[in-house]
């Protein structure tokens, strides 16, 4: 298989057979098995078993699945969708809601429809490599924003939007990637306040808020006037599910729907009707806390693996952010852990420019299945960190 690499794996272009892979990194001929530490799709056994039930249960009342829907989603659809994300405090109308075709469609489109083609973007400097590549291809400019513990500080989105002349923000204030921040409520509104005094459009992508059981109010909800929301079903359920919700500002449908359209002509109905009775049931909301409960018990092998390290994680979240000795390159790391068909992501990856520093691993703990695979290979990433390999 050959693969065009654009800055990490979560970033890679898929042409041929999947055997290509394992020659191009060296592997195949070794018989090595290659073990991914970038992909973060966990998925539990019983998933395979209730996918295939609940599309048979759709097919069997409807056949109208395989057709075409309308662009951003069937009614029906929407409304399952604005009640899924108005489980806490928030509560979003269906006609502020439509379906993407997964998270990417759902940033993509919100890009656009945002109007941030060509414009100037702020992100936290350690940010999403696939947000980097969108961006990309939309001649937009990232400008690193500085983060504390907190998340993005209110002070440096002011600079970039004073200084640089940012007209949006792009932001993962749950479970961030790769930090694993979850943002609080105060933080947040504080840069509302930031985004209102400057006009800033606000993309919020929520592709690990599965991870927190009890995430603090969106920034659709704090400032819709200005804000994109984008709740990914893709990492909390599995890769094929490619179903996203979006949540826009009153007055964008029309934009939103023709967005959707350009890039994906919709999202594919049957997977979003199994997302609706999923959510009716009852079952997603069950999966998830089962998740995270698999998350913390790979938590805890990870921190069991890396003691004596700084890292950083969410205690529910299927990713781990290691910091390394300045004697350690995170680059060199990596290139080492491939030798040894290990792939881990470094922090070159997550630098929103070139010019920022960092020297880092992310540990993706979310897509080796069995734990004792796992802690054999992150125990080979330790000895990496160490020098050992």
């Amino acid at each position: 298989m050959q693969i065009l690499r654009l800055g990490c794996r979560e970033s890679v272009i898929w042409f041929s057979r999947s055997e290509r892979l394992f020659s191009r990194l060296g592997l195949y001929n070794r018989g090595m098995p290659l073990t991914d530490l970038q992909f973060n799709y966990p998925i539990l056994p019983e998933q395979r078993e209730q996918l295939s039930m609940y599309i048979q249960e759709a097919m069997k009342v409807s056949s109208n699945w395989v057709e075409l829907p309308p662009y951003g989603g069937y009614e029906e659809h929407r409304e399952a969708a604005a009640r899924w994300l108005s489980r806490s405090e928030e509560s979003f109308p269906s006609d502020r809601v439509m379906i993407a075709a997964g998270g990417h469609c759902g940033v993509m489109a919100s890009l656009m429809v945002g109007g941030l083609r060509g414009k100037k973007i702020a992100a936290d400097a350690m940010t999403y490599p696939g947000f980097k590549m969108q961006a990309s291809w939309m001649d937009a400019t990232l400008i690193p924003c500085e983060c504390d513990e907190l998340g993005m500080i209110p002070e440096s989105l002011e600079h970039a939007a004073k200084n640089d002349q940012a007209a949006g923000v792009y932001l993962m204030p749950t479970v961030h990637n790769p930090l694993g921040i979850v943002m609080p409520l105060e933080r947040r509104k504080q840069l509302c306040e930031v985004a209102r005094r400057h006009n800033l459009v606000i993309i919020d992508d929520d592709a690990y808020g599965f991870c927190e059981a009890k995430p603090p109010a969106s920034f659709a909800s704090l400032a819709p006037e200005r804000s994109y929301f984008v709740h990914s079903f893709t990492k909390p359920y599995a890769p094929a599910m490619k179903v996203a919700f979006v949540v826009f500002p009153e007055g964008k449908a029309k934009e939103m729907a023709s967005a959707l359209r350009a890039l994906s002509s919709g999202a594919p109905a049957l997977f979003v009707e199994v997302a609706s009775r999923l959510i009716r049931s009852g079952e997603m909301e069950k999966l998830l806390e089962a998740k995270r409960e698999e998350a913390v018990t790979r938590q805890k092998i990870a921190a069991e693996a890396f003691a004596g390290l700084k890292t950083t994680a969410h205690p529910t979240s299927f990713h781990v952010w290691i910091e390394l000795p300045e004697s350690k390159s995170s680059d060199a790391v990596g290139r080492t852990l491939e030798s040894e068909g290990i792939l881990v992501s470094p922090s070159s990856g997550n630098a929103a420019r070139v010019d920022v520093k960092s020297n880092a691993v992310r540990v993706a703990l979310g897509a080796v299945r069995d734990l004792g695979a796992l802690k054999a290979a992150l125990k080979r990433v330790r000895e990496a960190i160490d020098g050992q390999l």
